[in-house]
């Protein structure tokens, strides 16, 4: 294997020491990359929108908030965790004009760069990318862990921005477990086509699809969900711990043969097209294209397929089973569910 895995002996020790950290974007990333790199000892600030949802959550949380402009400003290094949407907007209005030359700017996603709405200036660019949620994120920090993350450097102009990235890297805990370093381009791509094709859009058709079979052949919702949606999170976590090959060998012999035999069979040729054409689209720009169009409307399209799922009988049946779950003892004791 090619790829080094990084840890904390490969940070730089001092990097951080008397740097100005701003966090921009005190949201599903911010505020957990600026909780845990205030815990590792660094010097942390929020810029965010005066009266905003993210100064006042800053603030409760014993941060120091300012203006995004003048937070640009005081930078050393500039944590730009805005969604992608709106970064390549902010950057050329509220960013670059401000940035002093020879600070640093750190991304967590290569969404805008790779796309082309921005350009490396007279600093450091950088990306420190946690492989997972924010609050994952927090959470693995807290408990003495952390998660994994991608690191690329875009644009050395200090001769110590990888230094930089490793000691960030460290700051938010995922040396803990290990960093890879992937150019920006590379886990945009990756990160897209992943999503889209398995995490957030595969799996959940595929699981939809077959919860509508088995309700069609008369079973009711709630074991449908049961099977096809509850235990999945069962074969994630083998998955993760032993792998395709090794999950085979601790799930039952009925399970392991009936997936190989004809699971497989659901992934055909049209299936590997569709998904071929995905990477393409994603790799000539057209997604990134269409999703700045549906942000720059208001995202109605987004809101219009997220209110039709919503109305699913698989979010009907679901919602219903986890409550079971969530319900106090004395709670369910007073009639279940029905």
């Amino acid at each position: 294997m090619d790829v080094k895995v990084l840890t904390d002996k490969d940070a730089p020790d001092g990097t951080l020491k008397g740097s100005r950290i701003i966090i921009l974007g005190y949201g599903n990333q911010g505020r957990p990359q600026a909780l845990n790199l205030r815990d590792s000892g660094s010097n942390v600030a929020v810029a965010a929108r005066r009266g905003g949802k993210a100064w006042k959550t800053a603030e409760s949380d014993g941060f120091e908030v300012m203006e995004v402009r003048e937070g640009v400003a005081e930078a050393d290094i500039l944590m730009c965790l805005l969604p992608d949407e709106v970064q390549g907007k902010v950057y050329l209005k509220d960013i670059e004009p401000f940035l002093r030359d020879g600070s640093a700017i750190c991304f967590a996603h290569g969404f805008a760069f790779t796309f082309g709405q921005k350009e490396p200036g007279s600093f450091d660019l950088i990306k420190v990318a946690p492989n997972g949620q924010g609050q994952a994120l927090r959470t693995a920090y807290l408990e003495g862990s952390g998660l994994p993350c991608l690191l690329a450097v875009a644009h050395d102009r200090s001769g110590g921005a990888r230094g930089i990235a490793l000691c960030i890297a460290e700051g938010l805990g995922c040396l803990r477990v290990g960093d890879f370093e992937t150019p920006f381009r590379e886990e945009a791509l990756s990160d897209l086509f992943g999503e889209q094709a398995i995490l957030v859009g595969g799996v959940p058709a595929l699981i939809k699809e077959a919860f509508d079979v088995l309700v069609e052949k008369g079973f009711s919702p709630e074991v449908a969900y049961f099977e096809c949606m509850h235990e999945l999170k069962i074969i994630v976590d083998l998955l993760i711990v032993h792998g395709i090959a090794g999950m085979r060998e601790v799930i039952s012999g009925t399970a392991a043969y009936g997936g190989l035999k004809y699971g497989e069979k659901l992934v055909t040729e049209e299936t590997a097209a569709v998904m071929r054409e995905m990477f393409d689209r994603i790799e000539s720009g057209e997604f990134a294209r269409a999703w700045l169009k549906e942000t720059a409307g208001g995202k109605k399209e987004l809101a219009d397929m997220i209110g039709r799922e919503k109305d699913l009988t698989i979010e009907k049946a679901g919602s219903e089973v986890r409550s079971l779950f969530t319900r106090r003892p004395e709670e369910q004791d007073k009639g279940g569910s029905r």
